[in-house]
């Protein structure tokens, strides 16, 4: 994973076509946007192949820093965060807005939930040392 402006940028190969480009006729990279590009072109650019981006824990929407409609990158990035509420639904939150309470309380459990796991495991390398 790189980092980018504060975002992860999870699929390394991505990140490398959307930099230095893809072997094309002749064996000669096209395409990429340079190592010399602004953040947020290298963004748009990684958005645009479709690339998962994380901020902190969560996803960032697809679409967030290229617009495919326009196909071109966004001027103002609009950085929408996707998190689940406690029934599973899928939530789009724009960065910076409090989360809703719904989301509060599903990333709470899911955090116990972990943290038990995390117990279990423990608990079984104990087990294991002891025999």
């Amino acid at each position: 994973m790189a980092e980018i402006n504060g975002y992860e940028c999870v699929t390394a190969d991505k990140l490398e076509r959307a930099i230095n480009g893809s072997i094309g006729d002749g064996g000669k990279l096209q395409g990429g946007v340079g190592e010399e590009a602004s953040d947020n072109e290298k963004l748009a650019q990684y958005d645009k192949l479709g690339g998962l981006i994380l901020k902190g824990k969560y996803k960032v929407k697809m679409g967030s820093f290229y617009d495919f409609e326009k196909g071109q990158p966004k001027e103002h990035p609009e950085v929408i965060l996707v998190l689940k509420d406690l029934e599973g639904n899928v939530v789009e939150i724009p960065e910076g807005k409090p989360l809703p309470l719904e989301v509060q309380a599903a990333e709470s459990i899911k955090e116990k939930k972990k943290i038990k796991k995390l117990k279990v495991v423990e608990a079984k390398e104990v087990d294991e040392d002891d025999i």
